[in-house]
């Protein structure tokens, strides 16, 4: 079942809702453990600050993709619970790595095949605006942004497993992080190409192996020499083209710093559908209120990370780098916007959470049936009255 979650969330952004109702069945009637740390408690909090701003600016569709929340929520319980060690977290992450690298190779084709057909229909196909540079991949992903984003994740997972084979089939995992490099380029990405740069100087910092850290800096050189020749990434699209784009996104802020617009509110103020940028995002969609619940987990998360680096884990480099890619990549987007972007974080931060478990010095308060405790208790209060 969780292949086929995986696959489903991979193939495209609108296939995402089947395993979020899978979660909701399987949350709310098996005994499934909800722990109450900071990353459970402030989605849940960030869901219900969303579902009120979402009222206050009486805009029913902020109300109601609220609910998607609730749904990374359910991710994170469900994968702190099939997760709790090194090796479940190794075969997870392999399963994922696995099925991208079939898109990967579908967005390579598909950027093959925008040299002999008109591919924009994507575009509309997605609900993005008409494409005006050299084509950029969408893959499955729905957005050029999220597609490198998830490429670049990929492409420090595979680097991962190549160190972690002590460089045994050194050819096939060179194939494969070909591959994924060549689907970042492809789309056009240049926040997630930056992220990705900085998540290896993160990733060679912390690991031990002298070898590994040639291959990682070889990857790195190799990587920005490529972005330089890249038509989809060296083009007239500036990032300073994000200032004004900021700016109005602050100045919304400042007229409703407590509740913000909503999630949809940035749509409705200044045609776009985020700020392009992760906290002045959540500034504008839930003020200040929110973007402290998103501090508080990233704090957690840090922490976290800092924890198992005490701890000597040998996933600490790959978790860091992908923490460090994703922040680098938030300064110029907010691929949290589209569902498989949620996931690629959420789903970063509750495998974190859940190997940190065993080695913080107190025990997470837990729910121990999930939701069929309380189901339980309410049914017993009904009795009682009755």
């Amino acid at each position: 079942m969780l292949d086929v979650a995986i696959i489903l969330m991979i193939l495209s952004p609108y296939l995402t809702i089947i395993p979020g109702v899978g979660l909701l069945y399987i949350i709310s009637n098996r005994k499934v453990p909800i722990y109450l740390n900071p990353l459970n408690m402030g989605l849940f909090l960030l869901f219900i600050w969303a579902f009120i701003s979402g009222i206050v600016n009486m805009s029913l569709i902020s109300t109601i993709a609220s609910l998607a929340l609730l749904f990374y929520l359910f991710l994170s319980i469900y994968l702190q619970h099939i997760i709790f060690d090194e090796s479940s977290i190794q075969a997870f992450i392999h399963k994922v790595w696995k099925y991208s690298l079939f898109v990967a190779v579908l967005g390579v084709v598909e950027k093959i095949a925008s040299y002999y057909f008109d591919l924009t229909w994507i575009a509309s196909f997605y609900l993005n605006d008409p494409i005006e540079y050299v084509y950029r991949i969408y893959s499955t992903f729905g957005n050029p942004n999220v597609a490198g984003g998830w490429f670049a994740v990929m492409i420090i997972v595979t680097l991962y497993f190549f160190e972690r084979n002590q460089y045994h089939e050194r050819i096939y995992y060179t194939l494969i992080l070909a591959v994924f490099t060549v689907a970042l380029v492809y789309t056009g990405s240049r926040g997630a190409t930056i992220g990705l740069e900085v998540a290896i100087l993160v990733y060679a910092l912390l690991t031990k192996n002298k070898f590994s850290r040639a291959v990682l800096l070889s990857t790195f050189f190799i990587v920005i020499v490529l972005a330089l020749l890249s038509p989809e990434i060296n083009l007239d699209h500036p990032l300073n083209s994000r200032f004004p784009i900021w700016i109005n996104a602050l100045t919304l802020f400042v007229q409703k710093p407590i509740t913000g617009w909503g999630i949809f509110g940035i749509l409705d103020q200044m045609n776009k559908i985020h700020a392009h940028n992760t906290w002045f995002t959540f500034l504008t969609m839930f003020g200040t209120v929110g973007l402290s619940i998103y501090l508080w987990i990233k704090v957690y998360l840090f922490k976290s990370i800092y924890l198992l680096y005490k701890n000597n884990v040998k996933l600490v480099p790959l978790i860091a780098a992908i923490q460090a890619l994703i922040v680098v990549h938030g300064v110029v987007d907010f691929i949290m916007m589209t569902p498989q972007g949620g996931v690629l974080f959420f789903a970063s931060a509750a495998i974190t959470v859940s190997l940190t478990r065993s080695y913080e010095p107190y025990d997470q308060t837990e729910l121990a049936e999930g939701w069929t405790t309380i189901k339980s208790i309410l049914g017993s209060a009904k009795s009682a009255n009755s």
